[in-house]
Parts: C-alpha cells; structure tokens; sequence
C-alpha cells in the first residue's frame, strides 16, 4: 500500500504540476486578454475620440449646409422673380410688336395715301404750269392785242376764276390730307 500511496502523491505531484502549469497558462493567457482588453479599451476610446470629432464636423457640416440653404433659396427666390418678369418683359415684347406691326402696316398705309396725294400734287402742279403757260400767252397776246381788252378782260377773268377754283381745290386737298394724317394717328 505504501507503494500506492507513493504512486498516489507522485500522481498527485503531477497533478499539481500540470495545474501549476495549467494556472501559469491562464495567467498568460488572462495577461494577454487583459493586454488585448486594454488595446481594445483603447481603441474604442480613440473611436469615440473620433467619433466626437465626426459628430462635431457633421454638426458644423449641417450648420454650413443650413446657411447654404438659405444662401440658395435667396438665389432660387431670386432665380423665380427673374422668371417671373422674363415672362412679363416676353408678353410685353409681343404687345409691343403687335402694335409695331399694327403701326407698321398703318404706315404703309399713309405712305400709299401719300404718294396718291403727290401724284395728285404733281397733276395739279402741271396744270398750274399749264395755267402759267396759258397766262403768259395771254399776256403776250395782250400785249399785242390792246385792241381786244375786253376779250382780254374776259380771259384774265377766267384764268382768276380757274386760279381761285385751284386754289380751293388745293385747300381742300391739304385740309384732306390732314385729316387723313392725323386721323391715322
């Protein structure tokens, strides 16, 4: 019995040998979690360092965006008034062109009556030089005609009778001409 109780406290040596060793091994181990655990606390310090940094940028990032916001509504507010008196200056535009071309067509209107009215001028100047021709024939023949100054009379009469009648054609003409003129204004 000795021998298995010697055999016992060799067993029981080794056991606790292998314990011994088993313990050191947790001890190295629980060490080298404890190293890890401590890297890891740092790491996620560092984190939350960073973290805090992020959520201050982001802070300061959605503060700028705000003012960029109102920054951008003022343009856009802006950008819509803009639009808005385009599109009144594009109506107005095609009022005025409207008119332009209401007047334009007005115009061409008045420069026909115009030219009718010059050839009309022009018809009368020639008879009014035809008039004069007649005039100086007759005051040629007056000349040579003493003799028949009743005739002459007569002819000189006419002629006034024809100048006042031109005349007052004319007059009617010019005051024709005006009202067409200012009518179409």
């Amino acid at each position: 019995m000795s021998d298995g109780k010697i055999k016992g406290a060799e067993d029981l040596e080794k056991y606790r040998e292998e314990l011994l060793a088993g313990n050191e091994a947790l001890r190295k181990d629980i060490d080298g979690l404890e190293a890890d655990n401590f890297a890891t606390l740092k790491q996620i310090k560092e984190l939350e360092i960073q973290l805090l940094q992020k959520n201050k940028t982001i802070k300061e990032l959605s503060s700028s965006l705000h003012e960029e916001k109102k920054r951008l509504v003022r343009f856009v507010t802006e950008e819509s008034n803009l639009k808005s008196e385009l599109d009144l200056l594009e109506i107005e535009k095609g009022r005025i062109i409207t008119v332009y071309n209401g007047m334009s067509q007005e115009c061409g209107d008045n420069i026909s009556s115009l030219n009718n009215t010059i050839l009309k001028i022009d018809f009368i100047k020639g008879e009014i030089d035809t008039l004069k021709g007649k005039v100086r024939m007759m005051e040629e023949e007056a000349d040579e005609k003493l003799i028949e100054l009743g005739s002459l009379e007569e002819k000189f009469s006419w002629a006034s009778k024809s100048f006042h009648e031109l005349y007052a054609s004319m007059k009617d003409m010019e005051k024709e001409i005006k009202i067409k003129y200012y009518a179409k204004e």
